[in-house]
C-alpha cells in the first residue's frame, strides 16, 4: 500500500472510530447533524462513514427524530446488541461467567458451584447459564481466566489447581466449539488488569497486584500491559523451590490460626478482635520482604491489594504498608490502595482481554477501544 493509500486508510478508520464511539456512548440515537457537531467530521463524511458502519452492522436508522417543523431527521443508533463478548473465570472454587454486549454493558451473568472436576464442559456450562436466552450464535470472542502458568496459545502448562486441564488445548477446542476467537490467560494477571483499566489502578500505567486468599499472588502491569516475561512466568514466586512466604503456608495454602479464611481474618481484624489483629500484623511482617523486593525491582506507581472486603481493608493495608516501610531504606514507596473489582476482578480482566485482542474482529473496525469504562463501572457490577 503507497503512502497515499495508507493515510486515506489511516482516515477513514479514524473516522470510524469518532462516529461509532459518539453513538456508542450516546447510548440513544443520534442525527447526522449531531453526530457531524460531536465529531468535527462534515456531513458527507459522515454520511459515507454511516454508510460503512451500517454495512458492518454496527448501526441501524431509528425513528426519525423531529426537532422543529419540516421533514424530520433520520436518526442513527449504535447496534450493541449485534454482537456478544463472554469470558469464564474457573477454578477450583467454582466458575463465574459474564456476557458483555458490544458497549460493554453487561446482559448476561453466572456463578457455579465447585464441580468434582473442573473442565471444558464446566466452561461450556457457566456460558450456558450466563446466557439464558441470549443467542450464543452472536459471540464474538471469549476470555478465560485459569490459575497456573498459561501459555501465549491458551494452552495451561502447569497448575496445581486444575490439574485435569494440564496440557489440553483449552482456546482452540473451545474455539472450534463456539466458533469465535478465545484468549485464556492466567487469572490473578486478568485481575491485575482490570484493576489497571477500571479498578483501584484505574490512572496508573504500572501497578503491581497483590492477592492475599487462599493463598498468596502477585501480577505486574506495566505501561498498561500484562506483564508476561520470556517464560509466562513473571510473578509467578511460588516457582521458587523451596520458596514459603509465610510460616502459616502449607504446600502454597495459607492456613490461619485465629479465622478460617484470610477474609475473615481480616474482617475481624477490621471488627477489633485483639487476636486477630496481631496475626495479621505478623504475617504482614513476614511478607514485607518479598512485598518490598518487588517493589524496589518494579518501583510502580501503585500497588493494588486484595485481601477480604473493601470495606475492612484498612486492618490490612496499615499493618502491611507499616512492614514494607520497615524494610525500605528510601521513604519513596507507592500507595497502597484496596482492590476496587474484588471477586470479580479475574472475569472482568478475562472479558476485557477479549475485547483487547480481538477488537478488530468484534467490531470489523481497527482501532476501536475497548469499553473497560462500562465492563468496569460499578452499576455494571454484581454486589
Amino acid at each position: 500500500m503507497n503512502t497515499a493509500r495508507a493515510a486515506a486508510q489511516a482516515e477513514r478508520t479514524a473516522n470510524q472510530v469518532a462516529c461509532l464511539r459518539l453513538l456508542a456512548e450516546a447510548g440513544e440515537p443520534r442525527t447526522v447533524g449531531v453526530i457531524s457537531e460531536g465529531t468535527g467530521l462534515s456531513r458527507p463524511t459522515v454520511h459515507a462513514v454511516l454508510d460503512d458502519l451500517i454495512d458492518a452492522g454496527l448501526i441501524e436508522a431509528a425513528s426519525p427524530t423531529t426537532a422543529g417543523p419540516g421533514r424530520p431527521a433520520r436518526a442513527f443508533r449504535f447496534a450493541r446488541e449485534a454482537g456478544l463478548v463472554a469470558a469464564v473465570d474457573l477454578g477450583p472454587r467454582g466458575a463465574r461467567a459474564i456476557i458483555c454486549d458490544l458497549s460493554g454493558h453487561r446482559v448476561g451473568y453466572a456463578e457455579l458451584a465447585p464441580a468434582p472436576h473442573a473442565d471444558l464442559a464446566l466452561i461450556r456450562r457457566a456460558l450456558d447459564e450466563a446466557a439464558g436466552s441470549l443467542d450464543l450464535g452472536r459471540l464474538r470472542a471469549l476470555g478465560i481466566g485459569l490459575p497456573g502458568v498459561v501459555e501465549a496459545d491458551g494452552r495451561l502448562r502447569a497448575s496445581l489447581a486444575l490439574p485435569d486441564l494440564v496440557d489440553l488445548p483449552i482456546a482452540e477446542s473451545l474455539a472450534g466449539d463456539l466458533g469465535c476467537p478465545v484468549v485464556v490467560d492466567n487469572d490473578i494477571k486478568l485481575a491485575a488488569l482490570a484493576e489497571q483499566r477500571g479498578g483501584a489502578g484505574r490512572g496508573y500505567s504500572d501497578v503491581v497486584y497483590l492477592q492475599i486468599g487462599h493463598r498468596i499472588s502477585v501480577s505486574i502491569v506495566l505501561n498498561g500491559v500484562i506483564r508476561q516475561g520470556r517464560h509466562r512466568l513473571a510473578g509467578e514466586l511460588g516457582a521458587q523451590r523451596g520458596m514459603r512466604w509465610t510460616r502459616n503456608a502449607q504446600r502454597g495454602q495459607l492456613v490461619w490460626s485465629t479465622r478460617p479464611t484470610s477474609a475473615e481474618v481480616v474482617s475481624a481484624a477490621a471488627a477489633g478482635d485483639a487476636d486477630a489483629q496481631a496475626e495479621l500484623a505478623d504475617f504482614c511482617a513476614q511478607i514485607a520482604g518479598r512485598i518490598a523486593t518487588v517493589l524496589l525491582v518494579i518501583d510502580p506507581e501503585v500497588l493494588v491489594v486484595r485481601g477480604g472486603a473493601a470495606h475492612d481493608s484498612h486492618a490490612l493495608l496499615r499493618p502491611l504498608a507499616a512492614a514494607v516501610e520497615n524494610e525500605l531504606i528510601f521513604p519513596e514507596r507507592p500507595p497502597f490502595a484496596a482492590s476496587a473489582l474484588g471477586r470479580e476482578a479475574v472475569v472482568l480482566g478475562a472479558v476485557g482481554n477479549a475485547f483487547d485482542r480481538h477488537g478488530t474482529g468484534i467490531y470489523g473496525v481497527h482501532d476501536y477501544p475497548s469499553p473497560w469504562h462500562h465492563i468496569t463501572h460499578p452499576a455494571e457490577r454484581t454486589p
